[in-house]
């Protein structure tokens, strides 16, 4: 039927009495659906599956974003949340109705209930025949039906289905390498049209609002003119051997660092932009004495980092002479922990000398498979916790590493302690 049809009263009843029901059993709105012609049809509409918390995001006005390269995976992003984008089939196919009334608006409940009330007694099976029987009845002098004409904008044979998903941030370290700060004295060979600001970093990754800021914390990013820098690594080491000689030239407790004294003593030596962010990302606030605030080094972050200094040179080290040079590099009263190396550092206590060699879970593949093969032919039997920094970014709410070395590895105990290699070995 053309939008410009409409349905009489009289071709209404006709298809009522055809369908074998009796107008008492109905209400008196009547709604004709109207398929649109060919050249109305409107291809710009979507269906997409939503969660409660997605259909109230929408209904509270906030910005919902579809984002993806042409070589990547659709997602859509909320303020806080992720969604993995994908197309369905539906069996059946789904009419798009504006404005259509369902049973409660059309009054089909008190039609039911007046109806039940008549007949309580009446068997379905009387009911059918009562109403074949009333199909028949003259419509003379009946008045006419409340016909209500609906338009079909659009018919549907697939749809959106969504599932939160962790965000897509692993380009996120590739995009800003090509513009790692090395100095003030350095920037003249920046490339300046790859600095990118925190709009432009939006849009490129895959994350939310939340996720991307969060992450961007976790990788250190730093907002240097309105735009967000990764710290050339000999760099940020000369600014935290700054930062922690302080300690030793003020005589500091390691609960006492004053902010406002190191970034004063450092102001003409590092931009402040790269102090504060710094002082932030190593420090924690500690006590509050006489309207001052203090703060601590991170001890494992600190121990850490210094470690990695250490380790950037290629080949093994002897173990025992490195703990002793991580011990020396730190700051008295920090303890060098040997539990600080797991996703920075491989160690082979089988050997004699026992040794110890770079090996920071950053560098590996993305791809899990080939994760997982680097993983074994570097190492052939894994721990639980020696693995795990370097597999539990793939650890979702569901799946958790032990799910991933199920599926991705081989379990077997040796000497008592359960670990993990290769799933198909030579």
């Amino acid at each position: 039927m053309d939008c410009g049809e409409l349905r009489t009263s009289e071709e209404v009843r006709k298809i009522i009495k055809t369908a074998k029901l009796h107008e008492s059993e109905l209400t008196d709105i009547t709604q004709v659906l109207r398929f649109p012609d060919a050249s109305l049809h409107n291809d710009n509409l979507r269906l997409m599956q939503l969660d409660d918390y997605l259909l109230k995001e929408i209904e509270a006005g906030k910005e919902l974003v579809f984002k993806g390269e042409r070589e990547e995976n659709v997602v859509l992003c909320t303020e806080t949340k992720t969604y993995d984008v994908k197309e369905a089939e539906t069996s059946n196919s789904l009419l798009l109705v504006p404005e259509l009334m369902f049973a409660t608006d059309t009054g089909h409940d008190e039609t039911m209930k007046n109806n039940s009330m008549d007949g309580d007694s009446d068997t379905s099976f009387d009911k059918s025949n009562t109403s074949l029987n009333k199909s028949t009845d003259s419509d003379d002098g009946k008045p006419p039906r409340n016909i209500q004409h609906k338009d079909i904008v659009n018919t549907f044979f697939t749809y959106y289905e969504l599932k939160q998903c962790k965000p897509r941030l692993n380009k996120l370290r590739k995009i800003l390498e090509a513009t790692r700060y090395r100095g003030p004295e350095l920037e003249y060979a920046v490339d300046k049209s790859k600095l990118l600001d925190y709009n432009k970093l939006f849009h490129q990754i895959q994350a939310s609002r939340a996720e991307l800021t969060q992450e961007l914390e976790k990788i250190q990013a730093i907002e240097i003119d309105g735009y967000y820098r990764l710290l050339e690594f000999d760099y940020e080491f000369r600014v935290l051997s700054y930062m922690l000689d302080l300690i030793e030239e003020n005589s500091w407790p390691l609960d006492r660092i004053s902010k406002e004294i190191t970034i004063d003593s450092l102001k003409e030596l590092v931009p402040s932009s790269i102090l504060e962010a710094m002082f932030r990302h190593y420090t924690h606030p500690t006590v509050e004495e006489g309207g001052d605030l203090y703060f601590q080094y991170k001890q494992d972050k600190v121990c850490r980092f210094l470690a990695g200094v250490l380790l950037k040179s290629a080949g093994k080290f002897n173990l025992a002479e490195f703990l002793q040079a991580w011990k020396d590099s730190v700051p008295e009263g920090m303890v060098a922990d040997e539990s600080l190396l797991l996703g920075i550092a491989l160690i082979d206590k089988s050997t004699t000398p026992q040794v110890i060699w770079g090996f920071a879970e950053s560098e590996l593949p993305e791809d899990i498979n080939e994760r997982f093969k680097i993983l074994f032919q570097t190492k052939p039997k894994w721990t639980v916790a020696d693995i795990s920094p370097y597999i539990e970014c793939y650890a979702t709410e569901k799946i958790n590493v032990n799910a991933l070395l199920t599926k991705y590895a081989r379990a077997s105990t040796q000497d008592g302690v359960r670990v993990f290699s290769a799933k198909h070995m030579k």
